[in-house]
This record gives C-alpha cells, sequence and structure tokens, in this order.
C-alpha cells in the first residue's frame, strides 16, 4: 500500500463544497470518481479540511491510498486527464502512511477578497466580495490585530458547528489594500472552523465601516455569543491559499 499526498486547486463556485454529498457535485466525490477510473480499485480521499460551497482552493491538500505502482507523475497526468476542468492536482508526492491530510497538518491560511470599486467586472464576480460602503483602514488594522493570538472562537463559527473543542491560535492576520480594486485579508493559524474567517472578516467590516469599535472584541470572545459578531460573509470571497506541515 502507497499513501500519495496530492496538492490541489479548484474553483469552488459550481461545486456543493469539498465533502461527499449524494446526488451533488463535489470537489471529493469528482476527486475519487477520478482516481477510482485511474487506479481501477475504491478509493477513500482524505482533504485537509471541508470547503463550504463556493468556496476556492489554490493549495488544498489530500491524500489517498492505493496498491498501483505507477510513478507520482503518471498519477498528475492521469488525474487531471480525468478531472473537470475546474480542478487541477498540482503536485502528487509519495509520503509514508502515517501521513494524514488533516491530521497532520499544522496550520492553513485563507484569504478574503473585497472588491472596493464601484464596478465589479464580470471575470472577478465568482472570486470577490462587493463591499462598496467607506472604510476606516486604521480600524480595520486594530480590529485584525485582536484576532491574534489563542483564542475561543465560539462567537466566530456556525451555531451549529459539531466541534467542541473551539479554540484556535491566529499566526497571522493582516490587510492587504495594495490593489485599488480588491483588498484582500489574510489569515493564517492552527486551524479553523466552520464559516470562522467569513465571521471575522464579516465582523472587520462592522469595525470598518463603524457598527463595531475594537475594543468590543475581547468581549464578543469571552461571550461566546454568535449573535454578537458579525455577519458571516458569502463563500465566494474565500480561498484556501495553503496548508502546512
Amino acid at each position: 500500500m502507497r499513501n500519495l499526498k496530492l496538492t490541489l486547486a479548484y474553483d469552488g463556485a459550481e461545486f456543493h463544497g469539498w465533502q461527499v454529498q449524494p446526488n451533488l457535485r463535489t470537489v471529493q466525490g469528482e476527486l475519487e470518481s477520478a482516481l477510482q477510473k485511474l487506479f481501477n480499485h475504491d478509493v477513500n480521499v482524505t482533504g485537509s479540511g471541508r470547503t463550504d460551497a463556493g468556496v476556492h482552493a489554490h493549495g488544498q491538500v489530500a491524500n489517498v491510498e492505493t496498491i498501483r505502482s505507477m510513478d507520482t507523475d503518471a498519477v498528475l497526468r492521469g488525474a487531471n486527464g480525468l478531472l473537470p476542468v475546474e480542478i487541477r492536482v498540482l503536485s502528487v508526492e509519495e509520503v509514508s502512511l502515517q501521513f494524514h491530510a488533516r491530521r497532520s497538518a499544522r496550520s492553513k491560511t485563507y484569504e478574503y477578497h473585497v472588491w472596493r470599486h464601484a464596478i465589479v467586472s464580470p471575470f472577478q464576480s465568482r472570486y470577490v466580495y462587493a463591499y462598496r460602503y467607506p472604510l476606516d483602514e486604521g480600524m480595520l488594522d486594530r480590529g485584525a490585530a485582536c484576532f491574534m493570538g489563542t483564542h475561543d472562537f465560539t462567537s466566530f463559527c456556525a451555531s451549529a458547528t459539531p466541534i467542541g473543542d473551539r479554540i484556535r491560535t491566529i499566526f497571522e492576520a493582516s490587510w492587504d489594500r495594495s490593489s485599488d480594486t480588491a483588498w484582500v485579508f489574510r489569515i493564517r493559524g492552527s486551524g479553523f472552523l466552520q464559516h470562522m474567517v467569513r465571521t471575522i472578516t464579516g465582523t472587520l467590516l462592522e469595525i470598518g465601516v463603524g457598527r463595531l469599535r475594537p475594543e468590543q472584541l475581547p468581549g464578543i470572545f469571552e461571550a461566546r455569543d454568535r449573535r454578537l459578531a458579525g455577519p458571516s460573509l458569502p463563500p465566494h470571497g474565500l480561498h484556501l491559499i495553503e496548508v502546512e506541515y
């Protein structure tokens, strides 16, 4: 038995998220279908995490076990030949049988793209969230800094999140405003809960327009009450950039 680590990119607009769901088109489902044809045996693809419907990935990581002896370049070419064009395998690497795409991950990096121009290009509309209201850049930065460190993120994840341990560590949280048209919120952490990045970004936009203040964030963390944080922004502006091991 061999264990293969796959690095993937996908346009999530036409998929119902990562995880296999009956009668729905998902990234995991398409990947397993392609690899089963390639390897001629059943496979179980494990991802580093479950991206929601509409979320994009530039560096998702998965692993799959196979008994086939084909080299990694052949797997790369064969998988991409069988996958829909919205999904690409960027690299294939043979790893130890102990490697697990989710449990072995040490950190993940996400970006949320906020379109600031009056008109959203039709070539960008599937990948950015349009937000044209004036934003206080200093307040955005002050708010982002409050998310650094280790916190209980109950107030910033979906209320129905089934995971009991909601403590996560954030290593980086910052805004890139080098482009006049799209501002990018970049966050790197030990792990993320359902809707967590989208809710953090939505909360920061509330701070940017003055409906919340950075000084309120410690109290929102402490309350562990989802109703106190900002809205969860739409999924199409969210991009999984990198998974580190």
